[in-house]
């Protein structure tokens, strides 16, 4: 039997998926100017070639037992992550403390804070390091710790001696995956203590994750929601346990649309 072949709809809807993340079916359909059921049979096809993971109302990357480099990372959902980082830092004022954490999402949010007055930031993040290394208005403190060449960081308990010498303003963090039961998650234990770290050590706890992260599964717990001031996200799933879930917990959620463009 011969290798089954996908049309070219088909590649553009992998392409998407690759590049932004998450698809749904009903924005495809409007893309597309077809039926719920020609999309829904597409999404079939990619998905028994184990090319994409259908979820309800729509498709993502398939599933993996661990996290992506952050360079594969950092290429998914980039226009949300943009909008995120940008009103992430539009609340941040200047002259104040910020930790910076780990994952794509705050290498943007580092970027959005290059133009700030009078930040000191502490950071794990080699990437956010070097982004930040050229505004002088900002002064940044690199943690030591266990290089990891994939992902651009530092971890270790020297990270979390380091973080515990200050107390900052804020904490932006991201996180390997969301769940409405567990809150937040990540993909090694290692930094879920590190994330804790960033969380016990802040004033003001900032959360930076794209909608995407409600359909990936992460084993580590770092953090239930109410330990979180605010959450930055480019949309909110059709989910209704999630909605319930955010709704009583005490976390503020702010949902960045177009108006940031």
């Amino acid at each position: 039997m011969g290798q089954r072949v996908i049309s070219s709809r088909q590649r553009e809807i992998l392409a998407l998926i690759e590049t932004e993340g998450v698809q749904y079916i009903d924005d495809l359909a409007r893309r597309y100017d077809l039926t719920t059921q020609t999309i829904r049979r597409d999404i079939n096809a990619l998905c028994d070639l184990g090319h994409a993971r259908r979820f309800h109302g729509g498709v993502g990357v398939p599933v993996e037992g661990s996290n992506i480099s952050l360079n594969a990372r950092a290429q998914l959902n980039r226009r949300a992550k943009r909008l995120i980082a940008k009103r992430v830092a539009a609340d941040i004022g200047a002259d104040a403390t910020v930790f910076l954490g780990i994952g794509s999402t705050v290498q943007f949010v580092a970027e959005a804070l290059r133009d700030h007055q009078g930040l000191t930031v502490i950071t794990n993040n080699i990437h956010v390091a070097l982004t930040l290394c050229e505004s002088p208005s900002v002064e940044v403190h690199l943690t030591g710790g266990l290089l990891r060449h994939d992902d651009r960081d530092v971890v270790g308990s020297d990270v979390i001696k380091f973080v515990e010498k200050f107390y900052a303003t804020y904490a932006v963090v991201g996180a390997g995956a969301l769940s409405p039961v567990n809150g937040l998650m990540d993909f090694s234990y290692s930094e879920a203590q590190i994330t804790n770290a960033l969380l016990e050590n802040s004033q003001t706890r900032l959360l930076a994750a794209d909608v995407s992260k409600w359909t990936r599964h992460a084993a580590v717990r770092v953090a239930p929601f109410n330990k979180i001031t605010r959450f930055y996200t480019d949309r909110l799933p059709a989910d209704p346990s999630v909605a319930s879930v955010l709704a009583d917990s005490s976390m503020e959620v702010v949902t960045c649309g177009e108006d940031l463009t």
